[in-house]
């Protein structure tokens, strides 16, 4: 079941994961994102933060989603996570954003990761 299924991932995985959710909500209900680089965008496009604008423009889908990113992260890692939670919550989306004292490292996503877990499904079970 969706509602069931986590695409989950960090730093461009993060992307990969809200990417996945929003192209594939029929398979993929809820996505953990930990410091997504919602900076990127494809070769062809001139501006940044693709995948914002992609969910600022398309119907809100049925998704529950978790983001943070790291107080301690270079400023556009940061600022595009910021962005992406104002186009979620702009959106109508269930959200929960967080930032860790932390910068861009698999030693501070080991620590926040049950965070997620916990608010993708914790209440559920």
């Amino acid at each position: 079941k969706q509602e069931e299924t986590i695409a989950a991932g960090s730093s461009l995985g993060g992307l990969a994961a809200a990417f996945a959710g929003l192209r594939h909500s029929d398979v993929f209900g809820k996505v953990l994102s930990q410091s997504g680089s919602f900076w990127w965008k494809p070769e062809t496009d001139l501006e940044p933060e693709w995948l914002t604008r992609e969910f600022a423009q398309s119907p809100r889908l049925p998704l529950k989603l978790f983001v943070e990113a790291g107080q301690m992260e270079v400023h556009l890692q940061l600022d595009t996570n910021r962005h992406m939670r104002d186009v979620l919550v702009a959106r109508g989306y269930q959200l929960r954003f967080q930032e860790f004292n932390g910068n861009h490292s698999y030693a501070n996503w080991r620590g926040t990761f049950a965070d997620g877990l916990i608010y993708l499904i914790g209440s559920e079970h």
